[in-house]
């Protein structure tokens, strides 16, 4: 059962849509984004590199520009020190080749995850310090490294963060206040001090932004390494899962251009081995094609592999490098399928659906895939999920939230239980000693607050619509609000009273519901398909007509009832003719 939503804006989208030139429902969609103005919805639809802001409104950008500039030109030894997935991989990449160009000395270190963990650690620091290390740039981490800093700055070391996770705080007087490593310079748009207009650039975003700034500082112009940074930069932002809007969308829109015809040779191999050469890449293939990929290495082995890979200009090695990382991914998904059907096990045989926070401890599962476990179980129970598994030094873990539950914030409150964590609102990494697991699950379900409404799935409608609105026209203006992700899914639309004329079961499974559906006002008929209806259709039938008919149904035949749904629009090319399809992600009997 999900709740069907349907957004208001005070906005006037007829006129907007008149004033733009684009269709209602289009202009409904921007206005519900917070785009009703004409400006926004233009730098939204329209928006190019040149749009991005000035880099040195960041805090600390044109600091941390001086402290690295000057590292290179005293020939200091400079260690990017980055982080293991993907927004990790790609700042790092981007950074350390960018310094190389600049002519400075850098070495890239990249922690193991199982060995490490997640960011700063003291030995690492010490192990720098004796290759003469000189300056330590972090990014994709370090803002809550207060003692490794120290440790850094003890050992003589310029330290420069750029990092986008949220700042540790304190609360006086009602009011709060940023904790902060004791940094040369700390790049980060979620300091309550930092300006900057757009606070939700990933790693890799801030890292191109410096790239270029840096670049420009040295009076270099390298059209092939900017371009290869805008690459890195699009597939951080995507893999990272921060809004797509503003300068992401800039960022992943203009970067997805770039990507089919890059000049780095070890995503090019990447893309090769793939097998996504010569389709058009969208962001469904950043996201579940190559970063799956380039996570599984620091998931399985090292991270420090994938920098490797867009750091090698040898075609052979650079392929030898791209093979391990999909064979790396597909051990990645078996392991992954395992434990799931353990941790959905666990909670059925110990009830633990009457908690609102689950937290699950499996010594079997691994932990580099923990947080991949904690999305699939929060996916199909609707509820935040921390799954934990056993480390070398006690156990470790990963979570993953829903809206109205800020993880980090329930777990900083809980900060006494860790040895260390991290994160934002709905992911975070967490250690602690096994003791205290039973302590943690017990005082999140106490606190938490969600009621039963928001642990109910969400779909938010931008416009209910007749059929006699849906056209080409439309399907194409849409497809140009792409690319989709958080903060910019791709848009859910409603209609009701829908005749369904003909039900196909299609597929291998043959489990894929394959409509004709039309509405009676208009007489317009639409195609119809749904990946995951098959059984809630069954089942509905099941409870409004004897067997035999629900199987005439079911197999080409009609359903006299009349439905409602919830869709996404499509153009679908079979065959080289184009037609509009309707995604259905939803559907209920009409009043």
């Amino acid at each position: 059962m999900k709740r069907w939503l349907l957004k208001r804006s005070k906005i006037d989208t007829a006129v907007m849509a008149e004033e733009l030139g684009m269709k209602e429902a289009v202009a409904c969609v921007l206005a519900n984004r917070g785009l009703g103005e004409r400006q926004y919805a233009r730098n939204f639809m329209y928006g190019t590199l040149e749009d991005l802001r000035e880099p040195f409104l960041m805090k600390d950008m044109a600091l941390g520009i001086d402290l690295i500039a000057q590292g290179i030109k005293e020939n200091k030894k400079i260690a990017v020190y980055g982080d293991y997935d993907v927004d990790g991989v790609m700042s790092t990449t981007i950074l350390f080749r960018t310094i190389l160009r600049c002519g400075g000395d850098a070495i890239y270190y990249v922690p193991h995850r199982q060995r490490e963990g997640y960011g700063l650690n003291v030995k690492a620091i010490e192990q720098l310090a004796t290759e003469g290390v000189k300056v330590l740039f972090t990014c994709d981490n370090g803002i809550s490294a207060l003692e490794e800093t120290q440790r850094a700055k003890e050992l003589g070391m310029t330290v420069v963060i750029l990092d986008h996770h949220e700042p540790g705080f304190l609360e006086i007087n009602g009011e709060k206040k940023d904790v902060l490593p004791g940094a040369d310079g700390i790049i980060d748009p979620k300091q309550m001090d930092c300006n900057y207009p757009f606070s939700m650039l990933c790693a890799g975003g801030i890292a191109y932004k410096f790239a270029l700034a840096l670049l420009n500082v040295f009076g270099i112009r390298d059209e092939a390494l900017e371009k290869e940074c805008l690459c890195f930069g699009a597939l951080a932002t995507v893999c990272d899962i921060v809004d797509l809007l503003d300068e992401n969308r800039i960022l992943v829109r203009w970067g997805l251009d770039e990507i089919p015809k890059t000049t780095n040779t070890g995503l090019r191999v990447l893309m090769e081995e793939t097998g996504i050469v010569g389709k058009h890449i969208s962001e469904y293939h950043l996201g579940f094609i190559l970063g799956p990929c380039i996570n599984a290495t620091g998931r399985l082995e090292s991270g420090q592999k994938a920098v490797e890979l867009f750091c090698e200009e040898d075609e052979a090695k650079a392929r030898e490098i791209a093979k391990t990382l999909v064979r790396l991914n597909e051990e990645r998904k078996s392991l992954t399928t395992q434990a799931t059907v353990r941790a959905i096990e666990y909670i059925q045989q110990d009830e633990l659906l009457k908690e609102r926070v689950l937290v699950l401890y499996d010594v079997d599962t691994h932990e580099s895939i923990a947080g991949i476990v904690a999305g699939k179980i929060k996916e199909r129970y609707y509820r935040p999920v921390i799954v934990i598994t056993s480390s070398e030094d006690g156990a470790k873990g990963s979570g993953r939230s829903i809206e109205g539950y800020d993880l980090f914030q329930a777990l900083f409150r809980c900060k006494e239980l860790f040895s260390r964590f991290g994160g934002h609102a709905m992911a975070a990494g967490l250690s602690l000693p096994k003791e205290n697991i039973s302590i943690l699950r017990k005082k999140l379900n106490e606190e938490c607050q969600l009621t039963k409404e928001q642990m109910t799935p969400v779909l938010r409608l931008e416009k209910q619509l007749g059929f006699a609105e849906i056209d080409m026209e439309l399907a194409k203006e849409i497809q140009a609000l792409a690319p989709f992700g958080k903060e910019n899914h791709a848009p859910l639309f409603g209609s009701k009273n829908i005749s369904v004329d003909r039900v196909d079961l299609i597929g291998k499974n043959k489990d894929i519901l394959r409509m004709t559906l039309s509405e009676e006002k208009s007489g317009v008929r639409m195609a119809g398909l749904s990946f995951d209806g098959y059984v809630e259709m069954l089942n509905l039938l099941k409870e409004l007509y004897p067997q035999e008919e629900c199987d005439k149904m079911m197999n080409g035949g009609k359903i006299s009832h009349k439905f409602d749904f919830v869709y996404s629009i499509e153009i679908n090319t079979y065959n080289g003719r184009s037609s509009v399809q309707l995604m259905i992600k939803d559907f209920r009997l009409s009043k």
